[in-house]
């Protein structure tokens, strides 16, 4: 129980280092967008094109949807039985630049998403999986900055995709 009050004190004291940024323009309007690349958009596109311009393009998209389909229901499940609030719900005084579609914040979903998709591109297409992991780590590190994740949420949902993806893979 220490270990978790510690955490809890750990992603407290980041979620308000991290408000800072949040409050000033340019970095909040940087910390916004690079969180919105992570909504899924971009995932289809890049599957898509790999799918139609690839000759291995089919074996990454199956790749892709079968490690979508075990992540899926595992993030919700964890999430619906964690239920841990949202930072921006427990009063700390800043506000989320977001409103997030769901109610908990344990883990990320856009964190585990990002992850996911880097680490099996990665297996497929190894120097557009580097710059992936930059831009998921990028998206993680926009989810506190946006006020709607706290660091230990960003972990498990990197911790998620890692593991999800070695068992496709």
């Amino acid at each position: 129980m220490v270990i978790i009050s510690y955490l809890q004190r750990f992603d407290r004291y980041c979620y308000c280092l991290f408000s800072g940024l949040r409050a000033k323009d340019l970095p909040g309007q940087i910390a916004l967008l690079t969180s919105r690349s992570g909504d899924g958009y971009g995932y289809l596109v890049i599957a898509l094109m790999a799918w139609l311009l690839d000759e291995s393009g089919d074996d990454y998209f199956a790749h892709l949807l079968l490690a979508f389909a075990l992540e899926l229901p595992v993030y919700w499940i964890m999430k619906n039985s964690f239920r841990r609030q949202r930072p921006s719900e427990l009063n700390l005084s800043f506000a989320a630049l977001v409103v997030a579609s769901d109610k908990f914040s344990f883990p990320s979903g856009h964190t585990a998403a990002a992850v996911l998709f880097s680490t099996v591109t990665y297996q497929y297409y190894p120097n557009l999986g580097l710059v992936c992991f930059g831009w998921a780590a990028a998206i993680g590190a926009s989810r506190v900055v946006v006020g709607v994740h706290y660091p230990s949420d960003i972990v498990a949902g990197a911790s998620l995709a890692i593991v999800v993806s070695e068992f496709v893979i």
